[in-house]
């Protein structure tokens, strides 16, 4: 069966599963996820028996489900050339360009939205990340196989102390910046706002943690000023 990892909104959601069926331009995911070839992400075509991971619209009539983007699920048994051995890494985020992200002015790779969802945020300079990887022949590109935070937490009821311009600090300790930070729609924080947010390592002057998502504990900031 397909097994769901993480719901991004009400009609989608991250899936695992098997090809069941494969066709020159569609197939089937456990004989109920439709797939075309444009939702395929790599060179690879599918064939009947590859483990994906995929991204899953469900149609809000029919709740037919559609896959928009797919990858092959790479096991770790699996046989690799020496050159694709999988190694694993703490490393620091030092440039994000648009999807295109930066690790230790080293190395680099692409963040899908099927990735993006896994990890649950949109890394920023100076996040921490754990990754499972492979080298690429003659590249400083990487393919990721996991990816997550270094460090997380989930903090109750604490208090934004200062905002400037597209940036803010909660408890005087813990950075965000609007453009990378989740919040219920409608909803936008302002000094004095008690709120539960989720925070990950990451070094910048003066601040080691950055809040990644954040909901206000009362119901009346809900529709912000």
């Amino acid at each position: 069966m397909v097994r769901e990892e993480k719901k991004r909104e009400a009609n989608t959601k991250i899936v695992k599963g098997t090809v069941t069926s494969c066709g020159d331009n569609y197939g089937w995911i456990e004989n109920c996820v439709f797939f075309s070839i444009d939702a395929m992400i790599g060179p690879s075509r599918l064939r009947v028996g590859d483990k994906v991971v995929a991204f899953v619209e469900e149609h809000p009539l029919s709740y037919d489900l559609r896959a928009i983007e797919v990858c092959v699920l790479i096991e770790d048994d699996r046989p690799r050339e020496a050159y694709s051995k999988i190694r694993e890494l703490s490393v620091c985020v030092s440039k994000v360009r648009k999807d295109n992200i930066c690790l230790a002015d080293e190395y680099y790779f692409y963040l899908d939205s099927i990735s993006k969802a896994i990890l649950g945020f949109m890394p920023y300079e100076g996040d921490w990340l754990d990754i499972e990887y492979s080298l690429e022949r003659r590249s400083s590109k990487i393919t990721i196989h996991s990816l997550k935070a270094t460090k997380c937490r989930h903090l109750q009821e604490v208090c934004v102390t200062s905002i400037h311009e597209q940036q803010g600090v909660l408890n005087h300790t813990i950075f965000f910046t609007f453009h990378s930070l989740k919040c219920p729609v409608g909803y936008t924080p302002l000094v004095g706002h008690v709120v539960n947010v989720v925070v990950v390592q990451s070094i910048r002057p003066n601040y080691n943690w950055r809040a990644v998502s954040m909901t206000p504990v009362n119901k009346l900031y809900r529709l912000g000023p």
